[in-house]
């Protein structure tokens, strides 16, 4: 197989190519790198996007796994073949399920990414519950139960029923499941 030849270079990166002569693969992914970075339909993504590319990941990977976070409707472009092509610089979505079968890395950082999601709506999210929890209305007890719970200043209370001639439990806190399981449905009562 001949080994790939530089070739010339794309506008704008004549400069790069003059010190440095790049093959075609490169100068690909180089120009898709640079229109991936300025495209202002990405900008929600560059804070993780420059954090991944900060750690080392190298930027296809950043993008791929930025991508993988979503849910898939949500997804642009929809499929990761589109992805490679359209965005990556890639002729084909081949190298990134090279990437998914040789670095079980990533699929832990695309669920730690999709996790991520919740951690930066938290102040949204607890002003939602806040909202619906101070609602007298009857339909909001469930959250104004949950509210009371985080703040410690509900706790629910477990039934335990001892029947006479049985001691009562000194701490619940060191009996196992199965135990607390047969206290609470009594004597003679049947497993499920």
């Amino acid at each position: 197989m001949d080994e790939m030849q530089p070739i010339q270079a794309l506008p704008g990166m004549e400069e790069m190519v003059a010190r440095d002569p790049l093959t075609e693969a490169q100068l690909r992914s180089a120009h898709a790198r640079r229109i991936f970075e300025v495209d202002e339909g990405y900008a929600p993504w560059m804070e993780d996007y420059w954090r991944l590319v900060g750690e080392g990941w190298p930027w296809r990977q950043a993008v791929y796994m930025l991508w993988a976070s979503l849910p898939g409707d949500r997804r642009q472009p929809r499929t990761q073949g589109e992805l490679a092509t359209e965005v990556l610089g890639l002729t084909s979505d081949r190298v990134i399920r090279e990437w998914k079968a040789g670095n079980p890395a990533l699929d832990a950082e695309i669920a730690r990414l999709s996790a991520s999601i919740l951690s930066k709506r938290r102040a949204a999210i607890y002003d939602a519950l806040a909202e619906s929890a101070s609602n007298p209305s009857p339909r909001a007890n469930s959250d104004r139960r949950l509210a009371l719970e985080m703040m410690g200043d509900y706790s629910p209370k477990v039934g335990v029923t001892v029947t006479p001639g049985q001691q009562a439990p000194e701490d619940l806190d060191e009996l196992s499941a199965e135990e607390l399981r047969a206290l609470e449905m009594g004597p003679g009562a049947e497993n499920e």
